[in-house]
């Protein structure tokens, strides 16, 4: 039987006159992908702070391994949508960045280092700054500053959304291998359906805000996967088809 790694209890948060979600009932298992699909506005992100413990909720909790999250944790990593670099450090200090506030030494933090950032693809980058990267790159770049500190719960914040289509698909292929190397447990938002049924174990799609949980749906064709094989496997066409129908019932209620 799977273990809910994160759980989502009666959560809601407003913004002075706006709720943005509302007992919102929620649960990712251990080693899962959960994608989430929603309108703009029904709180996708801001859930995803509040799981991170960035955002406090002003009812419910969120409960990762049966605690309260209340700030971030050393075990939980989040990926930003613009990646979310500092432009004064090369690329190998911003992997660095956060296993050495973690305390890690010196020797081990150069293992890891040197570890993710071949394992996104950077070799022969290291010592370039942001700037001289492509966004592609550079979101790299930030995943493997997320996967240095080998957390357990890895959070994406619409990661590939800024990107061009071509990029998007490598890198989506790119987040499979890892996964397929590395499992762990993943939430992942995005608005491109394609997308979510690609990497996700299961898809969540949350109604127009108010955000609350529309459908949970499971996402049945086998890893390992690449995006090209989601895409020709013969459940594909029906599951972004009944996606699409769940989130233009939002979009015809607003």
């Amino acid at each position: 039987m799977s273990i809910d790694r994160i759980v989502v209890e009666r959560a809601t948060k407003r913004y002075a006159a706006i709720t943005v979600f509302e007992r919102l009932e929620l649960a990712v298992r251990e080693g899962e992908t959960l994608c989430v699909l929603g309108p703009s506005g029904c709180g996708k992100t801001t859930l995803l702070r509040a799981m991170h413990g960035l955002v406090p909720l002003d009812d419910g909790s969120v409960l990762i391994d049966g605690t309260r999250v209340s700030v971030p944790r050393r075990n939980v990593a989040m990926v930003f949508q613009h990646f979310g670099l500092f432009p004064w450090k090369r690329v190998d200090e911003n992997v660095a960045y956060g296993i050495e506030l973690a305390g890690l030494p010196r020797d081990q933090v150069r293992e890891r280092v040197a570890r993710y950032i071949e394992l996104v693809g950077l070799v022969g980058f290291e010592r370039h700054y942001p700037h001289q990267l492509s966004g592609g790159m550079q979101q790299r770049a930030g995943l493997a500053r997320a996967l240095a500190t080998e957390p357990d719960i890895l959070l994406m914040d619409e990661p590939f959304g800024s990107l061009d289509a071509q990029t998007r698909e490598i890198l989506q292929d790119e987040l499979l291998r890892i996964y397929q190397r590395d499992p762990r447990t993943m939430v992942f938002i995005t608005h491109a359906i394609e997308e979510a049924i690609a990497l996700g174990d299961r898809v969540l799609v949350m109604t127009r805000r108010p955000g609350r949980v529309r459908e949970l749906i499971s996402v049945d064709i086998p890893r390992p996967r690449t995006v090209a094989s989601v895409i020709a496997h013969p459940r594909f066409l029906a599951l972004r088809d009944h996606c699409w129908r769940l989130l233009r019932e939002q979009q015809v209620m607003a």
